[in-house]
């Protein structure tokens, strides 16, 4: 059986909130077709989760995360991505196992309830 990959997109917004964005839109955006016009002219902080679907076989959830500051121009567009800085930009522990528990929200229902 060929390993699926799962991934979540989130970022973590300048007031507090975490915003989830599907894999199709957050190619979109990286590839600048779209535009997020909430963040216009704003620097943002974003966290990827990534897993592996196969995992649940063995019992155990591999996941692997990525986390990046970006930044928009005025209309929205994504106009750069690197590493974020540590300080300010640093994402929080509270914030990083926030976003891995709504990536795996679905998977870990499955767990408990298989067909």
């Amino acid at each position: 059986m060929d390993s699926i990959m799962q991934i979540k997109h989130f970022i973590l917004t300048n007031d507090g909130r975490i915003e989830e964005y599907s894999s199709e839109k957050a190619l979109l955006v990286a590839s600048g077709q779209t535009t997020l016009p909430d963040f216009a002219s704003t620097t943002q902080r974003y966290l990827q989760v990534q897993w592996d679907d196969d995992s649940l076989d063995s019992g155990e959830i591999k996941v692997t995360t990525a986390g990046a500051r970006i930044a928009f121009d005025q209309e929205g567009r994504l106009i750069s991505a690197g590493a974020p800085d540590e300080g300010e930009d640093a994402i929080s522990r509270f914030e990083f196992d926030t976003c891995v528990q709504l990536a795996l929200q679905e998977t870990i229902e499955q767990i408990g309830n298989p067909h």
